[in-house]
Formats: C-alpha cells, sequence, structure tokens
C-alpha cells in the first residue's frame, strides 16, 4: 500500500474504498488551519496534483501568527494580456473611425512602461496603492509628473475596458502628480510675422496658415485639395481615408481671408496634399527644429529669454488675438474645433498677452487730489 506524505502540518494519502486505494488522493487539512476549526479533506485526482496544493498551502502559512494567508482573487488576466486585447478593440476603432491612429500609436507608447511594471500581475491585484507605487517609480527614474500623469490615464483607459468585460469590479484611483502650471507665453501678431520670415520658404505658407487660421498640426499637414475651395474661401476639415480629425466637433468648414487664399492659389498643385514634402505625395515632417531656429533668428524674447513657439502655441495665439477682438466664444469654439460650451477654449486657449495687461492697469487719481 502506498504511504502518506507529510508537507509541512498537511499530509496527502491514497483514498481507499473496502480498503482498495482508487487511485485518487487525500490533501488532510488540519483543524488549526480552518476558519470554522474543523479538520478539511480535499479529494484530488492524481498524487502530484495534491502534493503541489499542499506545497501551495505551506507557502501560505503566516510565520508569525501560524495561520493561512486569504488567497488574493485573481480575475484570470494579467494586465499584459488585458492590455493586448484592449489593443485589439482600439485598432478597430481606428478601423471604424471612431479613434485617430495617431492617438492609438501615442496611448501603445505610454503602455511600454506601464508593461514593464504591471505587466504579468493579475489585474485585481493592482490596487490603489500598486498605482501610487507605480508613481514612485517612474519618478525615481527621472520621469517628469507630467508625463506619468498622461500614463497613468492610459493605464485608466485598459481598466476601464476590464471592467466593461467584467474582468474586474471597479477601477483603482490615485491622486495626479502636481504639476506645476505652465506659462503660455503668446507672441504678437507682428512677432509671428518676423518668425514667418524667417523660416525657410517651404515651410512659410504653412506657417502662415496655422497662425492666421488657428488649425491644429495635423489638421494642416494633411490637408488635401479636396478640402479646399479657392473659389468660396474656405477649407475643410474632415474625416478622409488614412485620417480622422480629433473629435467630432474638430469636422468644420473654416473661413480664410484674401491673401491666405491668394497664397495658397500659389501652391503646387501637382500632388495630394496643399503642404507637401518633397514628395508631392506626403505631407511635411517634423519642422521643429525649423521653427525654434526661426525664432532665434527673429530674436523673440521676453524678460531677456527665447520664447517658445511651437505650432500649438500658435494655435493658441489665434484664439487670443480672436478673444482680444472681440469674438464671441461660440464662434471662436467653431473656428477651434472644440465643442459647444465647453471651458477647454478659454482655460487653455484664451491667454493674456503682455499688450493686453499693461492697457489693464489701474492708476488712481493722486495727482487730481493733491492739485485740488
Amino acid at each position: 500500500m502506498t504511504k502518506s506524505t507529510k508537507v509541512g502540518p498537511f499530509r496527502v494519502r491514497p483514498f481507499l474504498r473496502n480498503g482498495m486505494e482508487t487511485g485518487q488522493w487525500f490533501l488532510d487539512i488540519p483543524a488549526s488551519l480552518t476558519g470554522n476549526g474543523r479538520r478539511k479533506r480535499k479529494l484530488f485526482d492524481t498524487r502530484t496534483t495534491a502534493l503541489a496544493v499542499a506545497r501551495e498551502l505551506k507557502r501560505r502559512i503566516d510565520p508569525v501568527s501560524g495561520q493561512l494567508i486569504p488567497q488574493t482573487r485573481k480575475s484570470g488576466l494579467s494586465f499584459r494580456e488585458a492590455a493586448q486585447q484592449w489593443e485589439t478593440d482600439e485598432t478597430l476603432r481606428v478601423e471604424t473611425l471612431k479613434k485617430r491612429a495617431s492617438t492609438l500609436e501615442v496611448d501603445l507608447h505610454r503602455m511600454k512602461s506601464l508593461c514593464a511594471f504591471f505587466g504579468d500581475r493579475d489585474l485585481l491585484s493592482i490596487t490603489d496603492r500598486s498605482l501610487a507605487e507605480y508613481q514612485a517609480w517612474r519618478l525615481k527614474n527621472g520621469r517628469k509628473p507630467r508625463t506619468i500623469n498622461t500614463e497613468l490615464g492610459t493605464l485608466s483607459l485598459v481598466l476601464h475596458w476590464a471592467r466593461k468585460q467584467s474582468y474586474i469590479p471597479e477601477v483603482p484611483k490615485t491622486e495626479r502628480i502636481p504639476v506645476g502650471r505652465s506659462v503660455c507665453v503668446i507672441p504678437e501678431p507682428e512677432e509671428v510675422v518676423r518668425i514667418i520670415q524667417a523660416l525657410p520658404p517651404h515651410l512659410q505658407p504653412l506657417v502662415r496658415f496655422l497662425a492666421e487660421t488657428g488649425c491644429r498640426k495635423g489638421e494642416a499637414l494633411n490637408l488635401t485639395w479636396d478640402c479646399v475651395d479657392v473659389i468660396g474661401g474656405t477649407v475643410e476639415i474632415r474625416s478622409r481615408n488614412g485620417w480622422t480629425p480629433k473629435t467630432q466637433q474638430s469636422e468644420r468648414s473654416i473661413p480664410l481671408n484674401t491673401s491666405l487664399v491668394q497664397m495658397i492659389r500659389g501652391l503646387p498643385t501637382n500632388g495630394r496634399y496643399v503642404f507637401a514634402g518633397p514628395d508631392p505625395n506626403k505631407p511635411i515632417g517634423s519642422f521643429r527644429k525649423a521653427l525654434n531656429a526661426a525664432v532665434r533668428q527673429a530674436d523673440i524674447r521676453r524678460n531677456g529669454e527665447l520664447v517658445h513657439v511651437t505650432p500649438h502655441t500658435l494655435r493658441k495665439a489665434h484664439a487670443t488675438w480672436q478673444a482680444m477682438k472681440g469674438v464671441n466664444e461660440s464662434v471662436l469654439q467653431d473656428l477651434l474645433g472644440h465643442a459647444r460650451g465647453s471651458s477647454v477654449t478659454r482655460r487653455f486657449y484664451v491667454h493674456a498677452t503682455e499688450e493686453a495687461k499693461r492697457a489693464a492697469v489701474i492708476e488712481l487719481p493722486f495727482e487730481k487730489q493733491s492739485s485740488n
């Protein structure tokens, strides 16, 4: 007869029927380790399985209290597996024009650090504390708070997907890392003209278009000739094969001034894109370095420091200039592609220029009082 095997306080023994071995095995759990104070017996089909469970139970014994540590619940899906399934669903959203391909690319880039930390962890093991530990880990690696906050935003997308699929009951949350308010310096129209004049000739029409329409960089670079009406003086921002605007509200018609229409008329039309690169069937690529060089050459400064100008700065400058002209906010939102009633326009796009702040200076009439 096969002998029983002791594993710590547990014993694995053959299951007998009428004195004969059945091939199945019992795992005896002593009363001191059960919740109800009674001995438990679990039946397994093989000795190997019974021994494996006995060893796992032995590892779960708390060395201080001598009691079993409760087993953590599992969703059955690791974070890495959830991220892969989420990516499949998001790719389908891109294919059905519900999400921009560039947005998914950014999410997948952020996913690399998330998978490096959470990787094979079960989804149910990701708690509020886990998120705080991730923040501490990324800060220790020298990442900026703004970067870490955006990464946790992508993590939240995956966890909300997992909740919708019933893998987890709720989505853990943690405080965002405080981020200092970024100061956006809005250049004056005359300064933007100097920047444009300092650019290489092939970039001047693009940057002028950005400043005079307030379009996003992606909207301008993906503008095709079929979306331009030089007779009516408008451009259409709309979805097309391979590209989707940021939101539904981003699809809009933008009126152009007469000189801007004339400038566009003078651009070569031998390719698909209005602002084409060396290949007429491909848009202009990155022009960040050229824009920085133009700012240096034009010597645009505040308090002795060169102003940081990006395509998004030009979009904010356009919104600020329009607001200073007294353009109604709902009209400005339509021009920028923001949702009606959104607070984004006035909170993040309209900034006070130095000229406007100086014009708002109050001076009390002390001289008039003293003369009397």
